[in-house]
């Protein structure tokens, strides 16, 4: 049979009629790859290696996998609520602290009852539950509260702030209307030298 050339590490048979030296030549200049066979054994329990070419996932080890995915984003998600359900306290305190009226953020009123349409344990909002959600509620007291630090700030250091806190900048949105206020009053500060 023909010769044997080692090509990448490997060794492989060598094409007829092709020296040695011009062998090596390609080797060094082409990046040949020649994967070895997988190996296995029949009764070797292994992990999951797909860079091996092993993609064979027992039925157990797929549920097992699947358990911990579901526990783990249980686990997760309970401890971001719980996370963020602190910071609204927090912020909730803090605008208390500073005399800010939060008091347009909540319901006022028992909102109207079930729709025949939504699914689920859907109740309506009764009078004193946020309009927005807990993410939600939370950057609009931390915007609100240190919107309000920025004010006594750039009042302290002679800053005039009258404009910014009475000014719309946008009558669509309270959100950003607020995120603008505050960007404003930071700009002014950089201005000034102060930040």
């Amino acid at each position: 049979r023909g010769a044997m050339a080692a090509v990448a590490g490997f060794t492989v048979p060598a094409r007829a009629g092709v020296t040695a030296a011009r062998q090596a030549s390609i080797a060094r200049k082409s990046t040949v790859v020649v994967a070895p066979p997988a190996r296995r054994g029949s009764s070797v329990l292994t992990n999951f290696n797909p860079a091996a070419g092993d993609f064979s996932v027992s039925l157990s080890q797929g549920v097992g996998a699947g358990v911990a995915v579901v526990v783990a984003r249980v686990v997760l998600f309970s401890l971001a609520k719980a996370g963020i359900g602190k910071n609204v306290e927090k912020w909730s305190a803090k605008c208390a602290e500073y005399g800010i009226d939060c008091s347009d953020l909540y319901h006022t009123e028992d909102q109207p009852g079930d729709a025949w349409y939504l699914i689920g344990d859907w109740k309506p909002a009764k009078a004193g539950e946020p309009k927005h959600s807990d993410t939600t509620l939370v950057g609009i007291l931390t915007t609100r509260a240190k919107t309000h630090e920025l004010v006594m700030e750039c009042e302290s250091k002679g800053i005039s702030t009258s404009d910014v806190v009475a000014a719309t900048y946008r009558t669509d949105n309270f959100i950003s209307n607020e995120k603008a206020r505050f960007n404003e009053l930071t700009k002014r500060l950089k201005e000034a030298g102060l930040r």
